[in-house]
């Protein structure tokens, strides 16, 4: 039993090894890679640009960019679907799942929760949107740290500091 644990252990070190490896080997390659998300978003070849963009937060987690990109993609997608009256809440919880890893991965960045603000407000979701937005408030540099106060007043909707 207890070469059968050494033998896990060693092969577990060799993968994390091996992942981080990799990562590095490709991470000269990001540049390309965010044209290829350019390319394709331009293209309307959404689902290759999010593949893209899921790559890109692996190897770099704490670049808040891919999961704003991606996000965004996620959400304007179930708007279109919301407007067309068909099914959209998994893509819009794909959205949201997105920011979420991003807000784990990258807590101090303002905009994944300011654009979180955007996605909740195009949906008429006001409550959780002056929820995001005062997050964003709180990690904004001016003119971003007052968007809490002005959506607050304009929806009449405070949050409730913990």
């Amino acid at each position: 039993m207890r070469k059968t644990t050494k033998y896990l252990c060693i092969l577990f070190v060799i993968i994390i090894t091996f992942s981080f490896s990799i990562k590095l080997i490709l991470k000269p390659f990001i540049p390309i890679i965010r044209m290829k998300v350019d390319n394709a978003f331009h293209q309307g070849n959404y689902d290759i640009a999010e593949n893209y963009l899921t790559f890109i937060s692996w190897i770099e987690p704490k670049n808040p960019e891919p999961y704003i990109l991606k996000g965004w993609l996620y959400w304007s997608h179930a708007r279109d679907l919301y407007s067309l009256h068909l099914p959209y809440k998994n893509k819009l919880n794909c959205a949201v799942q997105t920011y979420r890893k991003g807000q784990k991965n990258v807590p101090s960045n303002w905009q994944l929760y300011y654009e979180e603000g955007i996605m909740w407000e195009s949906f008429g979701e006001k409550k959780k949107a002056v929820k995001a937005y005062y997050k964003a408030s709180k990690l904004a540099k001016k003119p971003y740290s007052k968007i809490y106060y002005y959506k607050s007043k304009k929806y009449n909707i405070k949050v409730e500091e913990k």
